[in-house]
């Protein structure tokens, strides 16, 4: 069977720990045709020259950045230069298993239709969990909030194999996907103003847009070790989190939905704050009020560039949504688990 070139991107910001991991475990990966970039995402220390020395396989290329251009412009430099015909979008604290590449590769080569595939990601520090950042696959509710199987809000599933058959999904998580290079030409690469955090939904939310499918394959495996470039500033996370998925709701969601979908977000944004506040965390109160402002000050852009761009066909991809409220279903009905949620 051939084997197409797949171009893995592995993004590095002073994680030079989790960089050497990674990229010990993608060497003895079995998959024959592969071309290697390893970036420096503007790291204090100059990670590329300490890797290059270390590790010289002919097909690892390194790359570096001379300032911290986020997941999405960091990932989008690459794309320019990968000839794969898949790409491989790999976090720097991610372990990988030998054949993870050949079992996703394999199926998107028999499913033309498939434009994006997810491994399943398990708790690096406990590997009998879920990982937090992608679980078994992503979904979006009704008012465009994340969750996954396996990870809703901050419970995280253990893995019992109640997830383990392949499915279609909304949203496959940037820790570890592979898409479809020629996809990029179809919907465009990450969006730069979402500079971490919910571009690969928004992504997502395009190809789902453009009638390809997205699929998990939980027969594969890898380990996330989670947050680990993120917790170094939990204040910037929490601020990326709350304004990018406002972000990602207004440049998405069509016309319709959006009118009466935004004001029940403002409250529920503006509740948080509160939520934050009687948790005693004033610090993350903070930073959600800054990601309003930082959201009122873009979102005219985000619609500017919505009647502004191309107008294509454009399949319906809200029918994929969970048509119910997440954060209800959750907090007040208590179905804690994606298999109760579903019920």
């Amino acid at each position: 069977m051939q084997h197409p070139e797949v171009s893995i991107i592995v993004l590095s910001y002073n994680g030079l720990f989790d960089t050497r991991r990674c990229l010990r475990s993608i060497l003895s990966m079995t998959y024959p045709n592969l071309s290697i970039y390893i970036v420096d995402n503007g790291s204090r220390k100059d990670e590329k020259t300490l890797l290059k020395k270390e590790f010289s396989d002919p097909r690892i290329r390194y790359v570096q950045h001379a300032e911290n251009l986020g997941y999405t412009g960091g990932n989008n430099e690459v794309i320019k230069k990968a000839r794969g015909k898949y790409i491989a979008f790999i976090n720097n604290d991610v372990i990988v298993t030998e054949c993870w590449l050949e079992d996703l590769v394999n199926y998107m080569e028999s499913h033309p239709k498939v434009a994006v595939t997810q491994p399943k990601i398990l708790w690096q520090r406990n590997k009998a969990y879920f990982d937090y950042a992608g679980a078994c696959g992503g979904y979006i509710d009704m008012y465009g909030y994340p969750f996954t199987r396996g990870r809703i809000f901050n419970t995280l599933e253990k893995d019992k194999g109640q997830y383990d058959e392949p499915t279609d999904i909304f949203w496959a998580s940037g820790a570890a996907m592979v898409v479809r290079r020629n996809i990029f030409k179809k919907v465009g690469v990450f969006d730069t103003r979402f500079f971490n955090y919910m571009e690969e939904i928004d992504l997502c939310y395009r190809i789902n847009r453009a009638g390809y499918r997205i699929v998990c394959l939980p027969q594969v495996q890898v380990y996330h070790k989670g947050a680990s470039t993120s917790s170094k500033n939990e204040l910037k996370k929490r601020f990326w989190e709350h304004r990018n998925n406002m972000l990602m709701i207004t440049k998405n969601f069509s016309p319709f939905r959006l009118m009466y979908i935004l004001p029940i977000r403002f409250v529920l944004e503006y509740l948080s704050i509160f939520y934050y506040l009687s948790h005693k965390r004033a610090d993350y109160a903070a930073a959600v009020l800054l990601s309003q402002l930082s959201y009122f000050h873009m979102a005219p852009g985000i619609l500017f560039s919505r009647l502004s761009g191309p107008r294509r066909k454009r399949y319906n991809a809200e029918r994929k949504m969970f048509g119910k409220s997440i954060v209800f279903t959750y907090f007040f009905l208590r179905k804690q688990t994606f298999s109760q949620v579903m019920e």
